[in-house]
């Protein structure tokens, strides 16, 4: 378990298909990801994905997804993943999403974000995080560049975005573990 300020990040636990089924299929919700109708994925195949990420006994996944909890309540308020790890070129890729409404605008981004990145900077031993973003997805975009993430550039017809029924762009953006070292100390206080 990650904890940070006012949060938890936790593994994943059979039940969090209920969360997961109701937060991937809102199309709501999922439409800064390009997903209008949601993922479309039944609770089943969720569960089942949750039973071989938790039948997983690995330590070191190239890839492994965790729930974001208040952590006064233990109430689950995202997800949060990393994934591609390669060891060999040292980076990973990054991503989070605060799927209860009622939760987003609280800052708890900057809060799971930051011990999130440290954790895969220590016990991934990595150089760099990778994240891409859609390129109208301005909230995250600054979030990340609160972080320290630099723009690296632009992914052209990156994804099909189903809210237009055509490809649109993405922001590729990336943190090395030298430029976090030096800047996290100042983004929490």
């Amino acid at each position: 378990m990650i904890n940070c300020k006012s949060l938890i990040i936790r593994q994943l636990e059979l039940g969090d298909e209920e969360y997961l089924y109701k937060w991937w299929n809102d199309g709501e919700l999922m439409e800064h990801a390009t997903h209008i109708f949601g993922t479309l994925q039944s609770k089943e195949s969720i569960k089942n994905s949750i039973l071989k990420d938790i039948e997983d006994t690995t330590i070191f996944s190239t890839s492994k997804r965790f729930i974001i909890c208040k952590k006064d309540n233990l109430v689950p308020i995202g997800e949060i993943n990393y994934s591609d790890w390669d060891s060999r070129n040292q980076k990973a890729e990054l991503g989070i999403k605060i799927c209860n409404r009622e939760e987003q605008g609280k800052g708890y981004g900057v809060d799971v974000l930051y011990h999130f990145i440290d954790f895969m900077f220590k016990f991934l031993n990595i150089n760099k995080i990778e994240l891409t973003t859609m390129s109208d997805n301005e909230r995250a975009q600054q979030l990340y560049r609160k972080l320290g993430f630099k723009d690296i550039g632009i992914i052209r017809d990156a994804y099909f975005d189903s809210r237009y029924g055509k490809f649109s762009d993405a922001i590729y953006m990336d943190l090395l573990k030298k430029d976090w070292d030096n800047l996290k100390n100042e983004i929490i206080k």
